[in-house]
């Protein structure tokens, strides 16, 4: 069931509706939602570069390998040490380059 049941509908002109399309990021977050988050003044976040996604997808590759090795170390009592210093590098390689980026 439709949690918002009345509908606006209004007119921008060519300018207007450019500018909104920016602020949406290009489809990133739809219309509707851009005007909720402006009438409920909540803060409307930049859409993340494509560096952000990539490291996302390493970070999931770490945490994947992270289990693997948790999953043998249960099963034969052994932790490859080694290759749990190289994900530990790798993690703090990572945080460096998401706080020199984004903070």
């Amino acid at each position: 069931m439709r949690n918002r049941t009345i509908k606006k509908s209004f007119y921008l002109n060519e300018e207007e509706n450019r500018l909104l399309k920016e602020k949406c990021f290009d489809g990133f977050i739809s219309e509707s939602d851009f005007f909720r988050m402006c009438i409920l003044n909540k803060e409307i976040k930049e859409k993340p570069d494509e560096k952000f996604y990539d490291t996302l997808e390493q970070l999931r590759g770490i945490a994947t390998n992270i289990n693997q090795i948790a999953r043998v170390a249960n099963q034969t009592r052994i932790i490859d040490v080694d290759s749990l210093k190289i994900f530990e590098k790798e993690v703090k390689d990572i945080i460096s380059d998401l706080r020199k980026k984004y903070l």
